[in-house]
């Protein structure tokens, strides 16, 4: 079975998750596409948040490490049927991809043949749209809180990692006569568990209209934003936005295929909730803050201080976000700094980088207290919801222990022709991790401002 049949029934439920087609569909969207791999203790991992950060410097002209074909993605599907080979050399690099993806005796990537021939050869093996430049800037306008997520690919439906839950005692104080035979003593040892979560299923269908190539043919280039995929990838930004601090597979409470639906992942709330009810960690998760009206920036120093003090988590690796209203509220409660540039210039008020403490920012991300993410209704508290989205919301979350865990990128793979459109879905596995067992998050709700 071909890598695109693979991709194609694993969406529609015509093929098994076997760690055979796990690996089928890890290789091809991300070995073989250049996607950057690291070692980690349970393996090698696709590391797709250095893949986002190179398609930003491919987008400002600056080397990479060797993904410079990654501009050229969302180029190759555009290239129309009368592209021919030397036109634009980050498109031939795609072409040139797709030549070593495909078997020889059974199909071609000559760009000269047909459309179809194009789509068969790079499309249909998958196209890892999450790492091109384009996309990747329409991500970072809609949903600044990817960025300051680790995501991470591995080769596998189950999302696999470890943690660890007890250390020993060193051997201590000893006199000189004893450090002199050490044989009978204790070696220094830790305890190491593995955890795991299921990947979920992400999935938008679309039609792409013969508009797209025509424009592509006939101009050179095209906005993708103003695309049907362009579109879909904002949609999709605040979906996966909203999933990660709100996700809650136990609600059931939102619209089919929300993120409080069954198959959703679990967001900051949800893991906040349960370390909480499982007295995970020396620090409380979840905190009621609708009787604090003032001296906000003091209150999370010190929730802050707290959660780096009673456990394992550092101020280097913390960081806190909050809806930009809320932020803004903030940046005015600290002393107002009036810059004037010159004399009789512009006031600059604003804008400024927050840090709470030491080395912990504190962000504004628009799904913060957001009703509404990836177009669905979100079902609060009152009405069978478990948590109720409030602007005043303010998370806190360890980002060497949170980790977004996928199959591969998000991906674009066809599924028909129709008159002058294709029929495509987006799709990615996907599940959130966090290594502290929630004891490294917290979730401050709803500041009364």
């Amino acid at each position: 079975m071909t890598a695109a049949n693979t991709l194609r029934n694993l969406y529609n439920g015509g093929a098994p998750r076997t760690s055979d087609n796990a690996e089928t569909v890890h290789n091809t969207l991300v070995r073989n596409w250049g996607i950057p791999l690291r070692e980690t203790r349970i393996g090698t991992l696709g590391d797709l948040s250095q893949a986002r950060e190179e398609a930003r410097s491919l987008a400002r002209g600056e080397e990479t490490s060797g993904a410079e074909h990654f501009r050229a993605i969302l180029g190759a599907s555009l290239a129309g049927q009368d592209y021919e080979e030397g036109d634009d050399a980050a498109v031939d690099a795609v072409l040139e991809t797709a030549r070593d993806l495909s078997a020889p005796e059974t199909r071609s990537a000559a760009p000269d043949e047909t459309r179809a021939a194009i789509d068969a050869s790079v499309v249909q093996e998958a196209t890892p749209i999450e790492v091109d430049p384009q996309i990747v800037s329409i991500i970072d306008d809609q949903a600044p809180l990817l960025d300051l997520v680790q995501t991470e690919a591995q080769a596998g439906f189950t999302a696999k990692y470890s943690v660890i839950s007890g250390q020993s005692p060193p051997v201590g104080a000893v006199s000189e006569a004893e450090a002199i035979d050490l044989s009978d003593k204790a070696y220094g040892d830790f305890s190491l568990q593995t955890e795991s979560e299921d990947m979920g299923i992400f999935v938008d269908v679309l039609n792409m209209s013969d508009f797209t190539q025509r424009a592509q043919d006939s101009l050179g280039f095209i906005d993708v934003e103003q695309t049907t995929l362009g579109e879909r990838i904002k949609v999709y930004g605040k979906y996966t936005a909203g999933e990660l601090l709100y996700g809650d597979p136990t609600a059931n409470a939102g619209p089919q295929g929300s993120i409080q639906s069954q198959r959703a992942s679990r967001g900051l709330a949800r893991m906040a909730q349960d370390a909480a009810a499982n007295d995970v960690g020396a620090a409380t998760n979840v905190v009621d803050k609708s009787t604090v009206s003032g001296g906000f920036l003091e209150d999370i120093k010190k929730e802050v201080t707290r959660l780096a003090t009673r456990t394992g988590a550092t101020y280097s690796d913390l960081v806190a976000v909050t809806s930009p209203d809320f932020y803004d509220v903030i940046e005015n409660e600290a002393n107002t700094v009036v810059r004037l540039s010159g004399y009789n210039e512009d006031i600059e008020v604003g804008g400024r980088q927050i840090t709470i403490k030491q080395d912990v920012p504190l962000e504004e991300v628009r799904a913060v207290g957001r009703q509404q993410h990836g177009q669905m209704d979100y079902v609060d508290a009152s009405n069978g919801g478990n948590f109720t989205p409030d602007d005043g919301d303010v998370f806190v979350f360890d980002r060497s222990t949170f980790r977004r865990r996928q199959l591969a990128p998000l991906s674009s793979v066809p599924l028909a022709r129709t008159g002058l459109a294709d029929t495509a879905a987006l799709f990615c596995y996907r599940a959130h991790i966090d290594k502290s067992l929630g004891a490294h998050i917290k979730y401050l709700q709803g500041y009364d401002y």
